[in-house]
């Protein structure tokens, strides 16, 4: 911790070293006085307007004295900024090693009982958005005290396409309130009217109403056979087929009847070669006629001649 505080308080010096500021009160702006007749002379850092006689009707902000010798607004930044710098370094210099005799061994929390409600709650870091307020709520109805098997499916019932029959868990949400506490406090009036609900003697059972389970689907999880996996006698009926191909293929080799690529390839080229080469073999030993024409079909005129 005493290096990097060390580092802090160097970097601090040095950039005060860079802006020599004699005060770091705001209000020694030459700005900052409305009136310059309230000025106080003895401020160096202000500029001293003459005290007219009463007859000068000039207003002050026009006097030839003061030539805007105020820092820019670039720089009244760049000072804010190294207040705000220097206040940083300070704070971690002398006030944060004191939060060490604050400090105390994490004790995890001891709880009585245990809450069959688990609360999601969806936060965007302090941004706004529609759905920070969402709250979402899931329960096993089997940790539900209180309820005997037939109250539970009565209450399973009751929930309807909310029940994941894959999971066994009942899911809710509520996103119609402003804050998420209300939210939160919706959804834990509808569990107690379920559950009051499906408590209730006076009321229907259901008893002759099935559960519906056609919306939630089982994803099957497939698992690799085990009549694919290589075992020690796979393995070595594996190497025997291969040494048999092995051999199979070094006979044809040496009988030459083994069909090469390379060969089919080459013969159907020279196919092609042969066609296509054939039909101007044959224009060129075609006889040419005599006379003019057959100087004209050969590309012979008189012009070419001469």
């Amino acid at each position: 911790m005493a290096a990097p505080m060390k580092r802090l308080c160097s970097q601090a010096a040095r950039h005060s070293t860079r802006r020599t500021f004699t005060t770091t009160a705001p209000y020694h702006r030459a700005d900052h006085v409305s009136n310059p007749r309230d000025r106080d002379s003895n401020n160096p850092f202000l500029t001293q307007f003459p005290k007219g006689d009463g007859k000068d009707t000039t207003p002050s902000h026009l006097d030839p004295q003061y030539e805007s010798d105020d820092l820019s607004t670039l720089a009244l930044s760049e000072l804010d900024n190294h207040r705000e710098l220097r206040s940083l370094v300070r704070t971690a210099a002398w006030e944060m090693p004191l939060l060490s005799a604050l400090h105390k061994p994490f004790e995890p929390p001891k709880m009585k009982h245990t809450s069959p409600l688990r609360w999601r709650y969806t936060t965007y870091m302090g941004e706004q958005h529609p759905a920070a307020s969402k709250v979402v709520v899931t329960f096993d109805p089997k940790d539900l005290p209180g309820l005997d098997d037939k109250q539970r499916e009565k209450l399973l019932k009751l929930a309807g396409t909310r029940y994941d029959h894959g999971k066994g868990r009942v899911k809710m949400s509520c996103e119609s309130f402003e804050t998420q506490a209300q939210n939160k406090r919706y959804l834990g009036d509808v569990i107690q009217t379920l559950i009051a609900e499906a408590k209730d003697p006076k009321a229907d059972t259901f008893e002759d109403v099935p559960l519906d389970t056609r919306h939630s689907k089982r994803r099957v999880k497939l698992r690799f056979p085990s009549a694919w996996r290589l075992t020690e006698e796979r393995k070595s009926e594996l190497d025997a087929v291969r040494h048999r191909q092995l051999l199979e293929e070094g006979r044809k080799v040496e009988e030459g009847t083994l069909v090469s690529g390379d060969r089919v390839i080459e013969a159907v080229e020279e196919i092609n070669l042969q066609q296509v080469e054939e039909p101007i073999i044959v224009e060129a030993r075609r006889e040419v006629p005599r006379g003019k024409m057959g100087r004209k079909e050969m590309g012979q005129t008189r012009g070419a001649n001469r």
